[in-house]
Order: structure tokens, then sequence, then C-alpha cells
């Protein structure tokens, strides 16, 4: 598989509007190989308007993605090489930390808390769906920058629940309506493990009272609309609350009212192998990446640079290991975090350092 020339026609094809700005035929960071699917990112921009060049040609990263989506609903192709869009990142069946070879980045132009518009959200879906067509995929090859970059920190596409856009991709694949659909109970039947509903009744939670939780036998399954429908799922029985469970763990820091917010992610059972000291689970939040070793008293999460920094370093399976803190402030201004075999410093000046134990 070659660099994705068809976009434009492809898309054009499914009746949308498609404008190519100069030189996107010869832009980007050299040539793909095989795709595995298509990344969704929001600008971040306030309204009117984000330039696509912008896009096309941004002052640090060069091609940032090979699509923008105007809020009327319009497609731009900036590049069909490369682009630097991913970073640090991961997600089953891509390169961990090298999103950037294998996805097509379309940077949709919203700040993320605006809403979309039914002109941007359907055209977003369409061409989703077009594009996924034409590489032979399904509808799970579309993510979102926020479920792959979750370990930096990142929230984009920001109120739009992918669990449900995959869903509108696939109808719009397969030609069908779109139908209504509860959230939680679409959640609950991807995830059997979670076992019988404990209530009956969906409860109010969150600040903004848009938020639903339901309590099952293994998990609580909470909902946001700007993030979805996830399960946290309870202690091991075998190991009780006081050793394990991302759900205790993140009571500990207030449920989705506290720094970690909703979760945004399906938990993953982490197994003792592949250079892992231990056996623990991980979830991400829209404040961090929670983690908790089999065994430990509580959890503790990592977020942005230190978070984007120790991915690049193998996560967990890494030199550093498991998080045994959260990030801490030091007297001179920098911030900390410790680790199983050290610890991660951010200086004022912006770098990041590792510190072996004892510095």
């Amino acid at each position: 598989m070659a660099d994705p020339i068809w976009l434009t026609p492809v898309l054009r094809d499914a009746g949308l509007t498609v404008n190519e700005l100069h030189g996107a035929y010869n832009r980007g960071h050299g040539d793909f190989g095989t795709i595995w699917g298509v990344l969704a990112h929001h600008t971040g921009s306030n309204p009117p308007s984000n330039n696509p060049n912008y896009i096309a040609n941004h002052p640090s990263l060069g091609l940032a993605s090979q699509l923008h989506l105007s809020r009327s609903g319009v497609f731009t192709l900036c590049g069909v090489g490369i682009a630097w869009h991913a970073g640090a990142g991961s997600w089953p069946g891509i390169p961990t930390n090298n999103g950037n070879q294998v996805l097509i980045g379309i940077e949709a132009e919203n700040n993320g808390r605006e809403g979309w518009s039914d002109a941007q959200y359907g055209a977003y879906v369409k061409g989703v769906a077009a594009i996924l067509k034409r590489l032979g995929r399904g509808q799970d090859r579309v993510i979102g920058h926020k479920e792959y970059g979750a370990i930096q920190g990142k929230w984009d596409p920001g109120g739009m629940d992918m669990n449900l856009f995959r869903i509108r991709v696939g109808e719009a694949m397969r030609g069908r309506p779109a139908v209504i659909i509860n959230m939680i109970d679409e959640a609950a039947g991807r995830n059997p493990w979670v076992g019988d509903r404990r209530s009956e009744r969906e409860i109010v939670v969150g600040g903004d009272g848009k938020g639903r939780m339901v309590p099952f036998a293994n998990a609580h399954i909470y909902f946001h609309p700007s993030v979805g429908a996830f399960p946290v799922p309870h202690a091991d029985p075998a190991l009780g609350p006081e050793k394990s469970g991302l759900f205790e763990a993140w009571a500990s820091y207030n449920y989705e009212r506290g720094p970690l917010g909703y979760p945004v992610r399906e938990f993953t059972r982490l197994e003792k192998r592949d250079g892992r000291s231990t056996a623990g689970a991980v979830q991400a939040f829209q404040g961090g990446v929670l983690y908790r070793r089999d065994g430990d008293a509580r959890g503790w999460f990592v977020t942005g640079v230190i978070g984007e920094r120790w991915a690049a370093e193998g996560y967990e399976k890494g030199p550093l290991g498991y998080p045994v803190s959260n990030e801490y402030k030091r007297p001179d201004g920098g911030v900390v975090q410790d680790f199983e075999h050290g610890s991660m410093y951010w200086d004022p000046s912006g770098a990041v350092k590792i510190l072996t134990e004892g510095e």
C-alpha cells in the first residue's frame, strides 16, 4: 500500500466537498506502507475558522494531518505523505508510539467544547466511512487521538463519543439509517465480563448533570456524552479492594469529579511478563492514565509531558517500571514523578530528565 493519493476522489464519490491545497501530492514526511486506519482530531481553534494551511505547513510539525475538515463540513486535502499528528501513544494493532506511519489524520475545525454541527459531524462520519471502505477496513479502524494518545493527556476530538462515532461510521458504510442507542447498554454488551446489572435506573453523576452511571456485578459503567460509556473494573475478589481494583483506586481520587475525570478507554489487564515487575491493570481517563499494581494499596496516574516521555521510554515495561507516585512540585519550580526504578523531573525550562535512584 502506498500514499493515499485517492483521498479526494473517494471523498467526492461519497458526496462530500473537497478542496486541495497546492503541493498536497508532494507534501509529507516520507511514504506510507500499510495504512491501519484513521485518527480523528480537533484543531483546538475557536470560531470562526482555522486555515487549512496551518495543518499543511505547521511551524514545528510540517504536515500535521492529511485532511482538514471545516465547521461547514468541507474537507481540504493538505498532504498525502506521512503526517506528524499522532505522537506518543498505543492502541491494539498499532505500533507503540508510531501511529504516524499507519494512520490517516483528520483535523476537524473545532475547539472541542463548542459541540458538533450536523454538517460537520455528518461529513466526519461519511468521510471516515468512505476512507475505511477504500482501505477495506471495518468501522473499528477509526480511533480518537484521546484514545491513542491518552498518555499525553490528549482529549481530542472533544465532545465526541468515539464508540457512538464508530457505530455511525458502520451504519454509513452499510447504508443504514442511524438508530437511537443507549450507550451504557452498548458498553455492557461489548464487555460481558461486567456481569449482572445491579440497578434498573441510571444514576445522574458529574458536576454538569450530564453524566450517568450504572453499577454491575464486576464494574461500574460511567457515561458522559463527551467521551462515551466505559466500565471501570472492581477489585479482584482474590486480592480484595485494599490490594487491587481500578474502580477503588479511581474512587480515592473522587471519581469523575476529581483530577482524572471520566474514563475514556477500556481497561487493560497487565500480566507479569515482557519486562513487567508484577501484574496489574491500567485505564485511561480524561485527566491521565491510571495504573495499579496487584498488591498495592493505591493506584497512581501519569499524564502530560512526563507521561509522554515515560511512554517513549517503554511505559511500565521500560527501565523505570510502574509509577509509584503522582506528580509533585519541587522548591525550584520543577515537577517530579517517582517510578519503581527512578524518577522523572520536569524542569521549568521544559526539559524532562530521568533521575536514577538516589539522585
